[in-house]
């Protein structure tokens, strides 16, 4: 079958998703210690503007998708670009940890709601009548690289200049790239739905009566719930195992170019086999992962994690927002996709802080990795056993 995947289109799509990803969700955590040391604070407020960023992006993307279905892809990457970037700028001037925190996380969530996959994956889906799936699969193959190149980078960047000076050069490039996708991306306005719900209200309404929409909802938010705790513990885990640190950074390292891995084959295996199905797998894999890396006492069950859990976590992002497309009313799905990812980004930021309590409560690291597999679990089995229509897809 011929692909109307518009590659240069969805490249945009993936560089921003590189960049996007890159300035804060991934390189915050590089530059903590510098922030720390530099405002004379403890870590404790300046992850705070984290908080935020993660809390916002969340929150706006509800918006940000409702005003992809009414107005298309160009206003949200143009108000992104014009807020985002800026305010994340102005904290950089700041000498106050309070006002960083309050600047940096407003800014960082208008940069995540304005181009984080709940938005690209509908966008590119839109852009690619036929293909949507193998659309949704090549952004998240470019998408799979802002780990491994963004944290070194951010790394080198800080060494070199500054954290101050890295956070403007990276908010610089967001913007730029912003621009460039409010312009290129979608100048015929197809990304818009062409017959949205009158509010965001009766467009949730209407999808939360569908068993179907409840059960992959919660099959979704299961999983970010686990996954977002194996995310976090990684490190702690190998070391508590008795892995070096510097051993441990690199199998992390690892697992992140392991999920380029889980992507690139999707497009094949879904010509062969019904995305649902797959996800489950890819769960599963997740879920084995967990285990392995809660007994990562060697460097043998370490680069079994990195293996199984880098394919599975690499799989699932693309084929959530495949089965998302599939499942969820196509005239709402920005707005429906949003808000899937506001409530994503609770489960996600509250998984780590239960799997915490788990690990003081038990005192043993791989407790909380359990708890995390189990979680995972859950999400495949909800998809398991799914209503009829379902399986008629």
């Amino acid at each position: 079958m011929p692909s109307n995947v518009p590659t240069v289109r969805v490249g945009i799509l993936g560089v921003l998703t590189i960049v996007s990803y890159g300035s804060w969700f991934y390189g915050f955590g590089v530059l903590l210690d510098d922030m720390a040391a530099d405002f004379g604070s403890g870590v404790g407020i300046l992850t705070v503007g984290y908080t935020i960023a993660q809390i916002l992006t969340g929150v706006l993307g509800m918006w940000v998708g409702r005003t992809l279905d009414r107005h298309g892809a160009g206003r949200p990457f143009a108000i992104g670009a014009a807020v985002g970037p800026v305010l994340v700028i102005a904290s950089t001037f700041t000498d106050s940890p309070v006002s960083f925190a309050v600047l940096f996380g407003i800014g960082g969530g208008v940069v995540g709601a304005s181009s984080f996959y709940h938005l690209t994956q509908t966008v590119a889906a839109r852009l690619s009548t036929g293909s949507e799936a193998r659309a949704i699969a090549q952004l998240t193959i470019w998408g799979a690289f802002s780990s491994p190149i963004l944290i070194p980078l951010t790394e080198v960047m800080r060494s070199w200049v500054g954290w101050r000076d890295t956070v403007r050069v990276s908010a610089v490039v967001v913007g730029g790239v912003l621009v460039i996708a409010a312009l290129f991306v979608d100048r015929q306005g197809v990304s818009r739905s062409v017959s949205p719900s009158a509010s965001s209200r009766l467009a949730l309404a209407g999808a939360w009566k569908e068993p179907l929409v409840r059960r992959y909802a919660f099959s979704s938010l299961a999983s970010s719930f686990g996954t977002s705790i194996i995310m976090v513990l990684q490190i702690p885990a190998m070391v508590a195992g008795g892995l070096e640190r510097s051993t441990a950074a690199s199998m992390a390292g690892a697992r992140g170019f392991a999920q380029l891995l889980g992507r690139l084959p999707l497009g094949r295996v879904l010509d062969r086999h019904p995305t649902r199905q797959v996800l489950v797998g890819a769960k599963l894999l997740v879920a084995g992962g967990s285990l392995l890396l809660a007994f990562s006492g060697n460097i043998g069950v370490a680069i079994s994690f990195v293996i199984v859990g880098g394919l599975g976590i690499g799989a699932v992002s693309p084929l959530d927002g495949i089965y998302a497309r599939e499942v969820l009313p196509a005239h709402d799905l920005g707005t429906l996709m949003g808000s899937m990812h506001f409530v994503g980004g609770f489960m996600s930021g509250f998984g780590p802080l239960v799997g915490a309590l788990v690990i003081d409560l038990t005192g043993r690291t791989w407790s909380g990795l359990v708890l995390a597999s189990a979680s995972v679990v859950i999400g495949a089995i909800t998809l398991v056993r799914m209503p009829q229509r379902a399986r008629s897809r």
